[in-house]
């Protein structure tokens, strides 16, 4: 502005340099917050106000309606050009005709267009990279979760109504059934499908974690709130913040945490062990549980707090129509995991899946399932009676004993029996210890 402003002061002679001075820094003020062509072009014949009956901007036409301007379908028929591509048409002050000022008022515009272009290359960046974004955390999401729910069974498909029913609302969403029915899954649709999809999805088993630290990982603490709390620690609560929070085997929280859990969903803030100040949070909370809540120690007042709005999983053995379909996708999920060929179940295998009752629902499938690649040996689903068989310990003794004959004993290393199995070494140690399995059998 100081540069457009001296070479006027400087060229532009008489009474009206201050008149010239003053439009040019109406235009300056007007087009500051221009994002695009057309509003660029609106503000610039607010600049002109009456002295101005049309105007046209790289194409974009205006014309003066009493006090405001509308667009015109085509270009103004006459008229001015008083800088590139701006063209108007009425009764001009005289300071238009002076050379200097035309060329600060174009350099004006030519800025401006400049940023505007700028502006639109930077959204659109932005809007691709989103897209590339959302696509990535799609896919990442069905790498890590593999081929997710499988929806062919009738209650399947009831269970995927409410889920897209309710997805879209802020709703606290309770989510019951056994263990290993896919409760996790059902609360990643919830939040994939929810407008915070592109936010944080945490989840926290309250199950996994000792009882003295429920409320650290829940709320988080302040430094010094307790031995061995050497610095502020954000609870899960704050790092979902403007995210969906899946609180899963919620039936195993403490009754101290539960009090504290009820007042969180009541304020919508936290307060950190140890500290004094509420903080405000957004977060969509999910709970998930196999237990019945409304039996035991678990507060009453808590459990309708929660149970807004309820999805029950259906446990395997009642939704065998699912059961060919997810083992299918099971089957080649596992096979990318273990760098193992691709299968095809037969249909004996298939009656001898269905004829189980599957006490450990999909999580069980898929354990023998992988069970079965690792060993190998496809008939061995044909062949066994999973109902009279040792199950799934029994497979995994022979799985593990297969994986150790041929790593003649070894565990670690690229050629051990932990990487024939897709496991961890201290995976495998223990594994080893609890069926009694010794290497020394094997060395």
């Amino acid at each position: 502005m100081t540069d457009v402003t001296d070479t006027v002061k400087a060229e532009v002679t008489g009474d009206v340099v201050d008149d010239a001075l003053a439009f040019l820094a109406n235009v300056l003020a007007r087009i500051a917050n221009a994002h695009s062509p057309k509003t660029l072009a609106k503000e610039l014949a607010n600049a002109f106000g009456t002295q101005v009956t049309a105007l046209e901007l790289h194409g974009i036409a205006l014309v003066r309606r009493g006090e405001s301007w509308t667009s015109a379908p085509t270009a103004p028929p006459a008229g001015r050009e008083i800088a590139p591509h701006l063209r108007v048409e009425g009764q001009l002050p005289t300071y238009f005709a002076n050379a200097a000022f035309l060329r600060a008022l174009a350099q004006v515009i030519d800025t401006a267009l400049r940023q505007i272009q700028t502006i639109e290359r930077l959204a659109a960046v932005s809007r691709s990279s989103f897209a590339k974004g959302k696509a990535l955390r799609d896919a990442l999401a069905r790498t890590e979760h593999g081929h997710g729910l499988v929806v062919r069974s009738a209650r399947m498909q009831a269970v995927m109504e409410r889920v897209q029913l309710v997805a879209r609302h802020p709703t606290t969403v309770l989510i019951t059934g056994e263990s290993g029915t896919g409760k996790e899954l059902v609360a990643r649709e919830l939040h994939r499908l929810s407008p915070r999809a592109h936010r944080p999805f945490l989840q926290l088993n309250c199950g996994a974690i000792p009882p003295e630290l429920v409320e650290s990982e829940l709320f988080g603490h302040e430094r010094g709130a307790f031995t061995g709390a050497d610095r502020m620690h954000a609870g899960i609560f704050e790092r979902a913040n403007g995210g969906t929070l899946l609180l899963d085997e919620l039936g195993d929280l403490p009754l101290a945490a539960q009090t504290k859990l009820l007042r969180v969903l009541q304020e919508r803030t936290v307060r950190r062990v140890g500290g004094t100040s509420e903080i405000p949070i957004d977060v969509r909370v999910l709970a998930a549980t196999h237990h019945d809540l409304r039996s035991g120690s678990f507060r009453e007042d808590l459990y309708y707090r929660l149970a807004v709005f309820q999805i029950e999983m259906p446990p395997l053995r009642s939704r065998t129509e699912d059961l060919a379909p997810l083992a299918t996708a099971l089957i080649a999920e596992l096979a990318i995991k273990l760098g193992a060929p691709p299968v095809t179940l037969a249909a004996a295998d298939l009656a001898v899946l269905e004829a189980y009752d599957w006490p450990g629902n999909v999580r069980e499938l898929r354990n023998v399932l992988e069970t079965m690649l690792v060993i190998g040996e496809l008939p061995v689903l044909a062949q066994r009676d999973l109902r009279t068989n040792t199950s799934l310990e029994g497979a995994t003794r022979e799985a593990i004993e297969a994986a150790l004959r041929a790593s003649r004993g070894r565990i670690y290393g690229t050629a051990g029996a932990a990487a024939r199995l897709g496991l961890p070494p201290a995976t495998l140690q223990s594994k080893m210890k609890k069926l009694g399995i010794a290497r020394s059998r094997f060395t």
